[in-house]
């Protein structure tokens, strides 16, 4: 990779926006996972109500052992970076430009808590335990939002903290929407981090599309539903490392995000537009080629299907008949059929499709 050492440049690095973490007032840390890579969570059930009898010995019902059941979290993501900044090349550019700690900083800033805010929202809306699909205008967009929150007021979930994940799509309709009435101003002070506004009482943060699962176009959810552990988080810049004149930098976080069985009722996530995938086959094996997926493909899973005749699903339709797409793409089919590629949700609907293409494979 080239590196610009400047002879003449002006004192200012052209720096990328970033952002802080966006998801982490819907998220909580509630549970220890200090010296241990998983952690069960019991829930207790409850006792039925009875009419109280005057007489006999069991006046107040037969009594039954309460049970439990258990959810085991088993941390998953351990990710990493590390990059160098030559000492030779840092005293050629202009003072600034290539200093580790700005460096770090814009790592994290753009790299690092982008991909678990993504990660957590797929989490979160693979784990909801209420849905909805269908295509969003500004002429429904906060009818729909009001179901959502019926639903989530039907599931007993508190009032207060309700955040709503809304992409900038979505906003812009509910904002032409007729029937929507947003609060004015609110002071900084009650802001989440990237809230927008509230409707209802919910506070709306806006995403990136990029940020959220394919054909996601709002997600509420409640903090108590959802635990994000950071276990670890480090990162560390070395001066002078044996071999390396210059800097050394490394980093590694330790995360995860699980939705709490029996609180995923406190999320809803309505997909309200088709996500669009793209692509390729190209020969493989006798009989088999290998499919390159390109778009959002955040979700569920990706899965395919191939035949004679191939109709790309649309928005919401059920894809239990179709198959899991291989981590390596390599599938088995026909010269002269078709294929095409979908993500599913978790109720294995279809949320993005790909156009329906040739297939390729090996002779």
């Amino acid at each position: 990779m080239a590196v610009n050492l400047a002879t003449k440049y002006a004192q200012l690095i052209d720096e990328r926006f970033s952002s802080e973490s966006l998801t982490a007032a819907a998220v909580n840390q509630d549970y220890d996972f200090i010296g241990a890579q998983s952690v069960k969570v019991y829930s207790m059930a409850t006792a039925p109500m009875n009419d109280y009898q005057n007489a006999g010995n069991n006046r107040y019902g037969t009594p039954a052992e309460l049970q439990d059941t258990t959810q085991e979290l088993t941390m998953r993501k351990k990710r990493s970076f590390t990059f160098t900044i030559d000492k030779t090349n840092a005293v050629d550019s202009p003072e600034g430009v290539r200093d580790a700690a700005a460096a770090l900083s814009r790592q994290l800033n753009e790299v690092v808590i982008p991909e678990i805010d993504q990660y957590r929202m797929v989490q979160m809306a693979s784990g909801a335990g209420n849905f909805g699909y269908g295509e969003l205008t500004k002429a429904n967009a906060y009818e729909e939002f009001l179901k959502a929150a019926a639903a989530l007021a039907e599931a007993k979930v508190p009032l207060d903290r309700r955040i709503a994940f809304v992409t900038p799509d979505f906003y812009s309709m509910i904002k032409q929407d007729g029937a929507f009435v947003r609060y004015g101003d609110l002071a900084q002070d009650m802001l989440v981090k990237g809230q927008i506004g509230m409707v209802d009482g919910i506070s709306l943060v806006l995403m990136p599309s990029a940020y959220m699962p394919a054909g996601l176009s709002f997600l509420i959810t409640h903090p108590s539903a959802v635990t994000a552990p950071q276990k670890l988080s480090e990162y560390v810049i070395h001066e002078n490392p044996p071999g390396i004149a210059g800097n050394l930098v490394e980093g590694l976080t330790y995360y995860d995000c699980f939705v709490l069985n029996n609180k995923k009722d406190s999320i809803y996530a309505h997909f309200g537009k088709l996500g669009s995938l793209q692509i390729s086959m190209t020969a493989a094996g006798a009989g088999q080629g290998k499919i390159a997926v390109s778009g959002n493909a955040g979700g569920s899973g990706l899965v395919y299907k191939t035949g004679a005749t191939v109709t790309a699903p649309a928005l919401g339709e059920d894809l239990a008949s179709w198959t899991a797409l291989p981590a390596d793409g390599v599938i088995s089919a026909t010269a002269g059929n078709k294929v095409a590629v979908a993500v599913k949700s978790a109720q294995e609907k279809c949320v993005a499709v790909s156009d329906v293409i040739d297939v390729v494979v090996g002779a």
